[in-house]
């Protein structure tokens, strides 16, 4: 079970996989958060981060693969994860194809929480973080559209992802990622 959750900032990936990470025991690994508290901690890599983190851009891959390779090590992760905001560049995603491959892990199912900007804009203004200012909000969205609009296509080509609308109410949108998921699991065990 290993699931990579796309979609812009605000667009609920955060709240779904740690509601299913919950329930399937797994991990919830969200990149953003692990570069808050190291940002927060002042470690060496939030440091590096803060700077690309207050003006809206996204961390360099280098310092965000660094994070993910050392928690890829890590026990807990075998029995399978869900990965939230990661891989947000084309070469962050073939950064991580080399990772699953060292760890033998196979690619996992992708879903795409696409949601409307009017929606994105007020979900993130709404949430109250320090970081959330109107100009950084609509910085966060352009820099979605450049660097991780294009996985939509790489993972498309993939047959392997899954579009959730995420307009919703939070619980609706988590029954109808669970339905989706149910559904395309069957469909890959009729292929089988």
């Amino acid at each position: 079970m290993q699931f990579i959750f796309l979609g812009p900032p605000g667009a609920g990936k955060g709240t779904q996989a740690s509601i299913l990470a919950d329930r399937w025991q797994v991990p919830h690994i969200s990149t953003g958060d692990i570069l808050r508290a190291a940002i927060a901690g002042k470690t060496s890599l939030g440091i590096q981060a803060h700077t690309h983190v207050e003006a809206g851009e996204l961390v360099p891959d280098l310092l965000i693969m660094a994070l993910i390779r050392e928690r890829f090590g890590e026990p807990d992760m075998k029995r399978g994860w869900i990965l939230d905001g990661f891989p947000r560049t084309l070469a962050q995603a073939q950064a991580l194809d080399e990772l699953l491959t060292r760890f033998r892990q196979p690619h996992p199912q992708t879903l795409y929480f696409e949601v409307s900007t009017e929606n994105l804009v007020a979900r993130m203004l709404a949430r109250g973080r320090q970081d959330d200012t109107a100009a950084t909000v609509r910085r966060r969205l352009e820099v979605y559209q450049t660097d991780t609009l294009p996985l939509i296509d790489f993972y498309k080509k993939r047959e392997c992802l899954i579009t959730i609308d995420g307009n919703h109410p939070a619980d609706a949108v988590t029954q109808t990622l669970q339905a989706s998921l149910l559904v395309n699991q069957s469909s890959q065990l009729a292929r089988v």
